[in-house]
C-alpha cells in the first residue's frame, strides 16, 4: 500500500515533482563540478603556474651572500663559485623528484660580440622551456645539438633577448661569433651562433644571449660545471607548520614536514642532495602562487555551499506547494488511521527518491560541467570522478531532506478534520 501511494504521488504530481527534481540536478551539478576542479585544482593549477618561472634556486654554498632580486642574480656574469654538473642525477633521489616540473642548470658568462660587451647564459634548453612558456618569441625555440653529431664548424642556435638583438642589428636566421673578453681567464676563445629566435621575457634575458649549457662552458673554460639551478616545483601554500625550523620539531613533526610538498621541504632536500649548494625559496613567487590558490579553494567551498542551499529553498518552496494541495489527501488518510509517523514516512520517502534520482543526474551534469570549464580555464579536460559518486548522492539526499523538512511539519499539524473540511 505505501508503495502504491508513493507510485501516485508521483504520477499525479508531475510537475510540482519535476520541478524539485530540478533544483536537486542543478545544485548537484554545480556542487558535483565544484568538488572536482577541488581535487585537480591543487595540482593542474599550480602545474600552470609553475610555467611562468622557477620557484627554486640553488647556488653554491660558497656564495656565502648572493646578491639576488627576486631570484634574479645582479652580481656581474662570471662571479661567484660553481657546481659540479655530474651531481645533478642525485636531485632524482630526493622523496619529491615527481613534483619537479623542470630543473635548469645556468651557467653565465661575459662575451664580446660585434664589439659589444654582451652576457651569455647557458643553460638546459628543454628544461628552460618549461619555465619560460611566458616569453614572447619571433622564430623557434632552437634544440640543442647531439653531443658528439654536429661538427663544431656550425654555428649553434641560440635566443637572443629583444634589446640585444636591437643593438646588436640580428635578427632570425643571422650568425655571429662570440668571444671571450680579453681580461678574462679564457681570453682566446670564441664560439659560432645562429639566431634562432628573439625573445621578449620582460627580465634580465632581453639583454642576453640563451644559449646551450655546453657551448658557455666550453666559453667560459669551464666544463662540466654551473651557476645556479633552476628548480620548478609543484608545491603546497605555506602554512604556519611549514614555517617551522626543523631542528625545534619531535622525529614525529619532522617526519611528517618532510613528507609535505612545502617549497621549504623540497628546498631542504635539494640541500641534502646536492653537496657544497645551498637552496632558498623564491618568496614573491611561492607566496603569489599560495594567496591565488587558498582563495581559488575558497571560491569553490563558497560556490558549493551557495548551490547547495539555493536547492535545498527550491525543494522546499516545491514541497510546501505539494503539501497544501495534498490537505486533503493527508486529513483522509489520518482519519483512516495513519498517524505522522506513516504521513512523515511517505515525505521523506519521496523526497529521499527525488534526492538520490536528481543527485545522479546532477553527478553526470556536474562532470561534463567541470571538464568543459577545465577544458576553458587549463586548457585540458579533466578525467571524471567516480570516487564523488557516493558523496554527491548523499548530499543530493541531505539537501532533499533539509528541504523538506519544513513542509514535513506542516504536513504533520495537518488535522482531519479541518483538512476534509477544506475540500467541501
Amino acid at each position: 500500500m505505501f508503495a502504491r501511494i508513493l507510485q501516485q504521488s508521483f504520477s499525479r504530481q508531475r510537475r510540482r515533482k519535476g520541478l524539485a527534481a530540478l533544483a536537486v540536478i542543478s545544485g548537484m551539478a554545480v556542487a558535483s563540478a565544484m568538488l572536482t576542479l577541488r581535487v585537480n585544482l591543487g595540482d593542474d593549477l599550480n602545474a600552470e603556474l609553475r610555467t611562468v618561472g622557477a620557484n627554486l634556486v640553488v647556488t653554491p654554498a660558497a656564495d656565502s651572500l648572493p646578491v639576488s632580486l627576486n631570484g634574479v642574480d645582479l652580481r656581474p656574469a662570471g662571479s661567484g663559485a660553481l657546481l659540479p654538473e655530474s651531481d645533478l642525477p642525485k636531485i632524482r633521489t630526493i622523496f619529491w623528484v615527481n613534483n619537479l616540473v623542470a630543473v635548469a642548470p645556468v651557467l653565465d658568462t661575459p662575451a664580446v660580440v660585434a664589439g659589444h660587451a654582451v652576457t651569455l647564459e647557458g643553460t638546459d634548453l628543454a628544461q628552460m622551456r618549461k619555465l619560460a612558456s611566458g616569453w614572447a618569441l619571433t622564430g623557434a625555440w632552437p634544440t640543442a645539438p647531439a653531443p658528439a653529431a654536429a661538427p663544431t664548424a656550425v654555428p649553434t642556435a641560440v635566443l637572443v633577448g629583444a634589446r640585444l638583438a636591437r643593438t646588436l642589428a640580428l635578427a632570425p636566421g643571422d650568425a655571429f661569433t662570440a668571444s671571450s673578453p680579453i681580461s678574462s681567464a679564457a681570453s682566446g676563445r670564441s664560439v659560432h651562433f645562429r639566431v634562432a629566435a628573439i625573445a621578449s621575457t620582460g627580465a634580465a634575458q632581453d639583454n642576453e644571449i640563451v644559449a646551450p649549457l655546453a657551448a658557455v662552458q666550453s666559453l667560459a673554460g669551464t666544463p662540466g660545471q654551473y651557476r645556479e639551478l633552476l628548480v620548478s616545483a609543484i608545491t603546497k601554500p605555506e602554512d604556519a607548520f611549514a614555517r617551522r625550523s626543523p631542528a625545534s620539531m619531535t622525529s614525529a613533526e619532522e617526519e611528517r614536514w618532510m613528507c609535505s610538498p612545502y617549497a621549504v621541504t623540497i628546498a631542504h632536500q635539494l640541500e641534502q642532495a646536492l653537496p657544497h649548494s645551498s637552496a632558498r625559496v623564491i618568496r614573491p613567487v611561492a607566496e603569489s602562487e599560495g594567496a591565488i590558490l587558498s582563495q581559488l579553494r575558497l571560491l569553490i567551498w563558497f560556490l558549493t555551499a551557495l548551490a547547495l542551499a539555493a536547492s535545498a529553498l527550491a525543494i522546499s518552496g516545491a514541497m510546501t506547494a505539494a503539501v497544501l494541495e495534498r490537505r486533503a489527501e493527508i486529513a483522509l488518510m489520518k482519519a483512516v488511521g495513519a498517524g505522522d509517523r506513516e504521513v512523515g514516512m511517505l515525505f521523506f520517502a519521496e523526497a529521499a527518491l527525488l534526492g538520490l534520482g536528481g543527485g545522479a543526474l546532477g553527478f553526470l551534469a556536474g562532470e561534463l560541467l567541470a571538464s568543459s570549464i577545465a577544458g576553458r580555464v587549463l586548457g585540458h579536460g579533466i578525467a571524471w570522478k567516480p570516487a564523488l559518486a557516493p558523496l554527491i548522492l548523499l548530499l543530493a539526499a541531505a539537501v532533499a531532506l533539509a528541504g523538506s523538512w519544513q513542509p514535513l511539519r506542516r504536513a504533520m499539524r495537518i488535522e482531519p478534520a479541518e483538512g476534509l473540511r477544506s475540500r467541501l
